[in-house]
């Protein structure tokens, strides 16, 4: 079950969680959480975000922080405090809007080509959150990401390089829109994978900070239509 919260801690207690949570994945190739960078309070704490794509990978190590009293969870009423299902997640995906604005909060970057690149390449970011589903959800997508994202080209974009501690990434926005004529399922497995990235992230080092992403609108373009 996709799991997004925040919380605030120390530095200290920030570091000694990552670490943690470095040991107990470390070796695998995708992990079951992501974490955000921390920003600094006015109080001297740090702010972060952590998600769970699998139940029991990142909550029992908060719970016990909170217990320590090392971290206070935010309440429910912080806009990026989220739970779904994926069953949930597929079946309330809009099947309707062609046209997605997605923001990259952080930096991108993107495996291709037996390298990186700094900029969310429309069939890897997908094969990216095909594969994470894959590894971590009981329901599967009814059919592969990969394809579907063959039907959807970059319309728009504002993207600049920023500099990662992992190379150069990209940080801004994309609008994105799937081509004329497809079906009802085409359409609703894009947004599904765009509402589910929220959860996941975009490319390499989703556990480290990189590649935070929201979807902001339904399009930037005046003369989009669904």
């Amino acid at each position: 079950m996709p799991l997004s919260v925040v919380a605030y801690a120390s530095d200290g207690s920030y570091a000694d969680l990552l670490a943690q949570l470095r040991e107990r994945f470390g070796d695998r190739k995708i992990k079951p959480y992501t974490l955000s960078f921390p920003h600094k309070q006015a109080t001297g704490d740090v702010r972060f975000r952590a998600t769970e794509l699998l139940s029991g990978a990142l909550m029992p190590l908060l719970t016990h922080m909170v217990e320590k009293k090392t971290a206070v969870l935010a309440s429910a009423a912080d806009r990026e405090v989220r739970r779904a299902d994926y069953g949930e997640i597929l079946l309330d995906a809009d099947r309707s809007r062609r046209t997605i604005t997605v923001q990259y909060a952080t930096p991108v970057m993107v495996q291709a080509m037996g390298g990186t690149l700094p900029f969310p390449v429309v069939p890897y970011v997908f094969a990216g959150y095909g594969e994470v589903w894959d590894a971590f959800s009981d329901v599967r997508l009814p059919r592969p990401a990969v394809e579907a994202a063959t039907f959807v080209r970059v319309a728009d974009f504002k993207i600049s390089r920023a500099t990662t501690p992992f190379g150069t990434g990209g940080q801004g926005w994309v609008t994105l829109e799937m081509e004329k004529g497809r079906t009802e399922e085409e359409i609703g497995l894009l947004n599904a994978l765009v509402d589910f990235a929220f959860y996941c992230g975009t490319g390499l080092h989703t556990e480290e900070g990189l590649g935070q992403t929201r979807k902001i609108g339904p399009g930037r373009l005046s003369n989009s239509r669904r």
